[in-house]
């Protein structure tokens, strides 16, 4: 009686384990079609049960949560920096499955010098030909310099903060979006 009451357990718990990885497989599918596109070191991670998408950069060393409301990522893509470039930018674009303001860049800047923020926003402006106000603001533990870029952005803002000696630019149509990304990321 014993041994049958033990090898109906080890059947039962032996299906729930091939369940769940079967589960498990078939929720990470668009997480797989994505990270195909990503080189090594980046990668979108998507939670079990929540489907909390979030992405991880290893290569330069952080990661963020991508808004809830857009209920998945329909495609990233990584820009990395080309040496003939006056700055050394790295950028990591995506695209919302729905809702507005799906689309994000953020963008990294590993600096030589340690800058101000705000000087170095109104610099990077004043050279690319972009036009804004900017304001600075506290976001966190984090003093960013803020914009919105009517004239060649569409309307977008754009965040600059800075972590140790790197820069991130985040630029999305929505603050709240990017207020929660800068609040919930490991920069």
């Amino acid at each position: 009686m014993k041994k049958k009451i033990f090898v109906s357990l080890f059947v039962l718990a032996l299906l729930v384990i091939v369940g769940g990885g079967f589960y498990w497989w078939q929720n990470q599918q668009d997480v797989r079609e994505i990270n195909k596109t990503l080189p090594e070191g980046i990668k979108v991670v998507k939670g079990w049960f929540n489907k909390e998408y979030k992405v991880v950069n290893n290569i330069d060393g952080y990661e963020f949560k991508v808004p809830k409301v857009w209920e998945g990522i329909n495609n990233a893509e990584y820009i990395p920096s080309t040496p003939d470039e006056k700055y050394s930018i790295t950028s990591i674009n995506l695209r919302g499955l729905v809702g507005g303001s799906t689309l994000l860049a953020v963008d990294y800047v590993k600096t030589e010098k340690n800058p101000e923020v705000d000087e170095w926003a109104r610099k990077i402006f004043e050279e690319y030909g972009f036009s804004g106000e900017f304001l600075s603001d506290q976001i966190g533990d984090k003093k960013i310099t803020k914009t919105q870029e009517n004239e060649h952005l569409a309307g977008m803002y754009v965040y600059f903060f800075k972590s140790e000696s790197s820069i991130y630019i985040i630029t999305n149509g929505s603050e709240e979006f990017i207020q929660e990304i800068i609040l919930n990321g490991k920069w």
